[in-house]
């Protein structure tokens, strides 16, 4: 991992545990903008996420086939298990695995940069190369997604740029996306979603909140005023190297 990938992915981290640390106890306990989960809920995913990348990558040094999670329904129930847990767990769990993955990923050898892990056991694999920016990602989403002070709109500019790389492409092949462009107006940069029209303008934020689900559109203009469909977000494993 590059120093400056090492860098981004602890600031961002550190910001998230600053927001995480000022929630108080009853406000762990209301709706995130997440449907059906709590900002404890939130917390316990990140948490989760961290340990389970770096379980992974632990039993690959060892020779080993790693994944992230048992299965996918083991996952939502250890998510909901330790989202009921004393906030000071939580916490204490979030912090230890994030620090826990980033000591990791600083000790990988170039062999283990080549590898790969699984979400679940028989995959989809992922490469380990795409593993900070994948969990950069997850900090930076579901911070915003907390509700808790920190917003999209306080996304880092160069993450703002990856985060639209990554969705332009994985929008452009979802069969549910309608095709179009879409024009950062604060980044002087555009992407194609599978077609060069109609083009979605506003700020590159606003844009990457739209397309991975999150919101209505808020702050983006078409030339019809409509904006085209867009599909679930289905994260896919990407080689893409973190910036």
């Amino acid at each position: 991992m590059t120093t400056s990938a090492s860098t981004a992915l602890h600031e961002s981290e550190q910001r998230l545990v600053r927001t995480v640390d000022s929630l108080t106890d009853e406000e762990w306990a209301q709706p995130s903008l997440l449907p059906g989960w709590t900002r404890a809920h939130v917390v316990a995913h990140l948490a989760l996420n961290a340990e389970g990348m770096a379980d992974a990558l632990d039993a690959m040094r060892r020779g080993e086939r790693g994944a992230m999670y048992a299965s996918n329904e083991q996952r939502d129930d250890d998510i909901d298990d330790l989202a009921g847990q004393p906030v000071p767990d939580i916490r204490t769990r979030l912090f230890a695995s994030g620090e826990r993955l980033r000591t990791i990923l600083a000790g990988l050898t170039d062999d283990d940069w080549a590898g790969s892990i699984d979400r679940v056991p028989g995959g989809p694999q992922w490469p380990v190369l795409a593993l900070p920016a994948a969990r950069r990602r997850e900090v930076e989403i579901h911070h915003a997604d907390l509700g808790g002070g920190y917003h999209h709109t306080d996304w880092p500019r160069d993450f703002c740029i990856e985060l639209l790389d990554v969705l332009a492409t994985e929008q452009a092949a979802n069969p549910e996306t309608d095709d179009f462009r879409v024009s950062a107006t604060d980044l002087g940069r555009s992407w194609q979603v599978g077609g060069d029209e109609p083009v979605v303008a506003g700020p590159g934020a606003d844009l990457a909140w739209w397309l991975a689900g999150r919101g209505s559109g808020e702050g983006l203009s078409t030339a019809s005023g409509v904006l085209p469909m867009v599909g679930a977000w289905r994260r896919t494993p990407t080689s893409r190297s973190p910036r």
